[in-house]
C-alpha cells in the first residue's frame, strides 16, 4: 500500500509542502471567495435537489448524471446539460463520452456506482452534500502542486494524497475540506494562485 506520503514523495512533493501551497492560496481568498467557496457545494446540491424533484429520479440518479457529464464542461454547461439530459434525453453541448456515461447512470439501479474516476465520484458525492470528500480536479491539483499536473493525477495514490492534505488544510483553516477546495479553486480560476 502507498501512503499519502509515499506517494506525494514519488513526485518530489511532501504533505508538509503541499498542505503550505493550499494554505497559501487560502491567504489570496478574499472574505466574497470564501463565502462562494463555503456554499458552493451546497448550491449544487440545491440543483440536485431541484432536478429530482422535477424529473421524479432519486438524489443520486441526479448527482451521478451531474457528475459524469461534468469532466471538460463549465459548471453553467454542466447544468444545462444535464437538466436538459434529465428532461428530454439531450445534453447540448456535453461531450458524448459522457453522455453515454450518463446513460448508464440513468439505467442503473446503482447510480453512483457507474461512476469510476475518483474526481467524478468525489463530485457526485459533494453534491450529495459529503463534505469530507475532495473533488481534486486540474485547478485543485494546480493549486495543490503548484504547477500543471493533470498527468500526475492518474499516478498511483496522488489523487487520495491530494484530498488528504486538502483536508489538513481545512482541518488548519477550521472549515471543511469542500470549503477549502472551492475556494482555492476561485482564487486559481481568478488567476491568483502560486
Amino acid at each position: 500500500m502507498v501512503t499519502h506520503g509515499g506517494a506525494l514523495a514519488s513526485i518530489g512533493e511532501t504533505t508538509r509542502g503541499v498542505v503550505d501551497r493550499i494554505m497559501a492560496t487560502w491567504g489570496k481568498a478574499t472574505d466574497s471567495d470564501k463565502e462562494a467557496g463555503a456554499t458552493w457545494y451546497s448550491e449544487g446540491e440545491k440543483i440536485v435537489d431541484q432536478l429530482s424533484a422535477q424529473t421524479g429520479r432519486s438524489r443520486e440518479t441526479v448527482a451521478a448524471v451531474i457528475a459524469h457529464l461534468s469532466p471538460r464542461t463549465t459548471w453553467s454547461r454542466n447544468v444545462s446539460g444535464a437538466t436538459s439530459f434529465l428532461l428530454t434525453g439531450e445534453a447540448p453541448f456535453c461531450m458524448r463520452a459522457n453522455v453515454d456515461r450518463a446513460i448508464t447512470a440513468m439505467g442503473s439501479k446503482d447510480p453512483l456506482g457507474t461512476i469510476n474516476g475518483p474526481k467524478t465520484q468525489r463530485f457526485a458525492r459533494n453534491l450529495l452534500g459529503d463534505s469530507e470528500s475532495v473533488t481534486v480536479d486540474v485547478w485543485a491539483a494546480r493549486v495543490a502542486l503548484g504547477r500543471d499536473n493533470e498527468h500526475l493525477l492518474e499516478r498511483k495514490g496522488i489523487y487520495g494524497a491530494l484530498e488528504h492534505c486538502y483536508r489538513l488544510a481545512a482541518r488548519r483553516a477550521g472549515v471543511h475540506p469542500t470549503t477549502m477546495q472551492a475556494t482555492t479553486w476561485i482564487v486559481a480560476r481568478n488567476g491568483r494562485v502560486n
